[in-house]
């Protein structure tokens, strides 16, 4: 029996959502999944980092609405409001039904696997999160969320400098080896208890924060990728950057680099984006170019997990800063810029009726 899975991307609640064509996408498929990039509570204070979000705790009953069955809670604003705020979170999206996974009460909680049923077929699901504000990755005696941590160096050629006075350096980053070790065994373990295994991973870095030459991705985006595969995850969805990135196909497995957002009451129109702790003078109205505002939904589908086939649907923003259908020019725009992506990756797409679709293969590595 064919499992389907609809995934997108972040989301950030500020009021209810309203109904459209999309959310019945997520309802029709076996498992919904998302990334909530709000802790949903009335406690705590905000931490001391630039964004910092909160919102009504009531509006948790949104997320079961929306067709969705689990979310993860592995981000960089999972405790924004602190660790009273993160818990109370888990706590009102589990009552409404959601499962969450990628945070806990400690490290071991929050590297728990959630088991969904679909049909006679069992789909563990795990969260784990690269950007991490400071105090944030749980740990055996404090609450948070599934870490794997992120070593960074600073490459900068001193003839470069002099010839071009400003220019940015190249960050080189590389997943910490402890942690990837400990992620390998928890998807080792998930696999014992389920037929399939699903890895969400919070990472990358949105456009306007990286200096164009280094590319879409980061350095350690591709090896951590192919590591999770390697341990044992079936598919990996990957989300932070708001905006889409590609799809690998890597020993027949699909990663999906970013899937852009689907809910961003913060990105509305009219809303500008104001730091609230002071830091370098950034020019943030570069942080938000056109391919912010396009997303797409996720429809996976796969009979024995060693096959794949991907059909993403492309959706933007609309002025509520929610995703909604598109078409005509628009619709191409998303679909030939998510393409390029996947070719830089080697990955084939076909668009057949507005949609892009990708056929994963058997085999191994490339």
């Amino acid at each position: 029996m064919a499992i389907r899975i609809a995934a997108v991307g972040d989301i950030m609640l500020a009021h209810p959502v309203t109904e459209n064509p999309l959310h019945a996408i997520l309802r029709d498929a076996d498992v919904g999944f998302a990334n909530l990039e709000v802790p949903l509570s009335s406690r705590g204070e905000p931490a001391d980092k630039p964004i910092a979000f909160r919102s009504d705790p009531g509006l948790a009953s949104e997320l079961g609405c929306l067709g969705l069955d689990v979310v993860s809670f592995a981000n960089n604003h999972s405790l924004d409001y602190g660790i009273s705020a993160m818990l109370d979170t888990i706590a009102a999206v589990e009552e409404a039904g959601v499962a969450v996974i990628g945070a806990g009460s400690n490290l071991d909680q929050a590297m728990t696997p959630r088991v969904i049923k679909c049909g006679n077929a069992r789909l563990a699901f795990l969260a784990f999160c690269s950007t991490l504000p400071v105090g944030s990755p749980a740990t055996a005696a404090r609450p948070g969320v599934a870490p794997i941590r992120i070593q960074a160096s600073i490459l900068a050629d001193a003839p470069i400098l002099e010839e071009q006075p400003g220019t940015s350096p190249y960050i080189k980053t590389e997943a910490l080896t402890e942690d990837v070790e400990h992620v390998r065994a928890a998807i080792g373990q998930a696999r014992r208890s389920a037929d399939g295994v699903v890895v969400s991973i919070h990472w990358g870095v949105p456009p306007g924060w990286a200096a164009p030459f280094q590319g879409v991705l980061t350095d350690y985006q591709q090896p951590l990728g192919h590591a999770l595969v390697d341990a044992g995850a079936d598919l990996v969805l990957g989300h932070h950057p708001h905006t889409l990135h590609g799809v690998e196909i890597y020993r027949g497995k699909l990663i999906a680099y970013s899937l852009g957002h689907f809910v961003f009451h913060s990105l509305a129109e009219g809303k500008p984006m104001v730091l609230q702790r002071p830091g370098p003078p950034y020019r943030l109205q570069y942080v938000r170019p056109p391919e912010v505002s396009e997303s797409a939904v996720f429809l996976f589908e796969t009979d024995d997990y060693s096959r794949w086939r991907a059909e993403v649907i492309p959706c933007a923003l609309n002025r509520e800063g929610e995703c909604e259908p598109v078409e005509g020019a628009r619709q191409q725009t998303i679909l030939n810029r998510f393409t390029r992506h996947c070719e830089d990756l080697g990955t084939a797409v076909e668009v057949r009726q507005g949609r892009g679709v990708i056929e994963g293969n058997h085999g191994e590595e490339r």
